[in-house]
């Protein structure tokens, strides 16, 4: 393993500029960190390198390419206050869309402009655990690769296929051709989710944590429902309204069962 003990060193400089969206978007490489997330990578081919610190004493994954550094060194790579000393720098995930389209009931999380990394990657973990069988991100949506989403996730990254940078309208329409019904959360809905057909193949549209969806988008759903608050809050957080939908969706495919 290479001992690296620089902050100049090419490797040390490119991973550090890997913090960045437009470096990520160039390289097509993104940084996991932390032992959990580096342990969830199921395809050793997909590590372009592994660095860690020399008090880590872990497992390391099995690659060409290791790096061992100082802990003060691995310091200045780390997003996190308390580093866990291993990370690696891996190829963003690549899925073929019209494959997302063959499942025989399939439940889709559709994200628009979503700002916040931490509602983002808590709404992909929250597919990941109802067994969602994929989530799209639009154009506008917050980079799937920043750190505090890939952190987020928990790992949930790796276990279901995720679309970045997609039309919104497009993908809606592919639903429609497929017979694919269109929920969003929406203030202006009438109906509530429990009264919806999410037992059938379905996808669940929701907005900007401002905003919410575009008109554009909410005009193109074929249903809009509002969560019932029967207390005095006037909204609720992104990825809380996200989760209460795709598990009605979950009890009512149990229900069927």
């Amino acid at each position: 393993m290479k001992y690296l003990e620089s902050l100049r060193n090419k490797t040390i400089k490119d991973t550090i500029a890997l913090s960045t969206k437009k470096e990520r978007d160039k390289t097509g490489l993104f940084v996991l960190e932390g032992e959990r997330l580096v342990s969830e990578i199921d395809d050793p081919d997909s590590i372009e390198y592994i660095i860690v610190s020399e008090s880590y004493d872990g497992e390391i994954p099995n690659t060409k390419n290791a790096y061992l550094v100082s802990d003060e060194l691995f310091a200045h790579l780390s997003d996190t206050v308390h580093p866990q000393g291993i990370l690696a720098v891996c190829h963003k995930l690549k899925y073929n869309i019209d494959t997302a389209f063959l499942s025989q009931n399939p439940l889709f999380v559709i994200l628009e402009n979503l700002q916040d990394p931490g509602n983002l990657g808590t709404i992909i973990r929250t597919a990941d655990a109802a067994g969602a069988d994929a989530v799209f991100l639009s154009k506008g949506t917050v980079d799937l690769y920043n750190p505090k989403v890939v952190r987020s996730t928990m790992g949930s990254l790796f276990h279901l296929p995720i679309y970045t940078g997609i039309d919104v309208a497009e993908i809606i329409y592919e639903c429609k051709k497929h017979n694919i019904y269109t929920l969003a959360a929406h203030l202006a809905g009438v109906g509530t989710p429990y009264a919806a057909k999410l037992y059938a193949p379905s996808a669940i549209l929701i907005g900007n944590e401002a905003s919410g969806l575009t008109p554009e988008t909410a005009t193109m759903a074929d249903e809009l429902v509002r969560i019932p608050m029967p207390g005095k809050a006037e909204s609720m957080n992104a990825s809380v309204a996200a989760a209460i939908l795709i598990y009605e969706a979950v009890r009512q495919r149990l229900s069927e069962v």
